[in-house]
């Protein structure tokens, strides 16, 4: 169908936004306040499992599953390890998602979850084409056909000593400076806000370790201080209701600005303790991590070669997640 007046206005905002900041913040994607706050309640009851460790299927990158203990990884590998703690889920029926050990609270969610961002994920790539202007509407979702490489995220970062600048890279910090690796990231953030995130626009889609650039250029990021995930109080304010209320961070990642030739760069971001009151309480957040199909060929299409021609050679989805994946752990696997 062709696209409305209201989308194509959504459309160009988005791409205003991709092209320079590359952080967009959306509503309306059929997140209810009902389970989003049953997720952050799962969430923090699943890591405040004092016998997690034992009893969670640990995280390994040639499934992308499971547990991941805290400061197991590295996103700048100039720091020491992040100071987080996660768990992994992905999408069926292709995977299937080990919750043996798990609280029956979020074991329910989890499938709700999953369903919700399944539909938010190919409605925001039919978004991105529309932004970008390309023929072809569906050249995003019909790599989401399968969704065997898309993961949800649910993070727990505990209370940590104070570092407000994040320039000492001798120094962990919450998250180390990094891109992320797909087409695209919504991220939900809890009741204290998105307190602690910074984002860089980069040329390249690199930032840290070699390619440098912890110590300057950063911008908080903030969301909307009107919508139930800024404010604890939401539920019992009738104004803050309803689907259209919940807000979502969405951020351009390294693999779509391959797919673009860096029409939209990928937007480096991190997470810092800036005050005494961030550091001493715990900080929850859920992220969403849409990567094409794993046999889906990611190749630059036409409309963005110009003059400096084309950067990128085509790569799977598979082979692309997999190279990113062995960059972030210690773990190696092939393809």
């Amino acid at each position: 169908d062709k696209p409305t007046e209201a989308q194509v206005s959504c459309s160009e905002s988005i791409d205003r936004a991709c092209r320079q900041e590359g952080f967009v913040y959306i509503t309306g994607f059929g997140l209810d306040e009902e389970l989003y706050e049953k997720a952050f309640g799962a969430s923090k009851e699943l890591f405040a499992m004092d016998d997690k460790v034992q009893k969670l299927q640990p995280w390994h990158p040639s499934n992308n599953m499971g547990y991941s203990r805290y400061a197991a990884e590295y996103l700048n590998r100039s720091r020491p390890p992040d100071m987080k703690e996660a768990f992994n889920i992905r999408f069926p029926p292709v995977h299937t998602n080990n919750l043996s050990g798990c609280p029956n609270t979020f074991v329910h969610v989890a499938d709700r979850f999953l369903s919700v961002f399944q539909k938010a994920a190919r409605r925001y790539a039919l978004a991105c084409a529309l932004a970008l202007g390309l023929p072809d509407i569906h050249l995003f979702s019909n790599t989401l056909d399968k969704m065997d490489l898309c993961t949800i995220r649910f993070l727990h970062y505990p209370p940590c000593d104070l570092d407000s600048t994040g320039v000492d890279t001798h120094k962990p910090i919450r998250v180390g400076e990094h891109t992320d690796f797909g087409a695209f990231t919504f991220l939900l953030v809890g009741h204290n806000g998105a307190e602690g995130l910074q984002m860089k626009s980069v040329e390249g889609a690199q930032v840290g370790g070699l390619a440098g650039g912890e110590a300057s250029g950063w911008i908080n990021v903030e969301v909307p201080s009107h919508l139930p995930n800024y404010n604890p109080n939401s539920p019992n304010n009738p104004t803050n209701t309803g689907p259209n209320k919940i807000g979502a961070i969405v951020n351009t990642g390294a693999l779509m600005a391959r797919w673009t030739n860096d029409v939209w760069n990928a937007t480096a971001h991190r997470v810092i303790v800036r005050t005494p009151e961030e550091a001493s309480r715990d900080r929850y957040s859920i992220a969403v991590f849409i990567d094409p199909d794993a046999e889906s060929m990611v190749e630059v299409h036409p409309k963005f070669v110009g003059e400096e021609g084309c950067k990128y050679e085509p790569i799977t989805g598979l082979a692309f997640l997999l190279m990113k994946l062995n960059e972030l752990s210690d773990k190696k696997v092939k393809v």
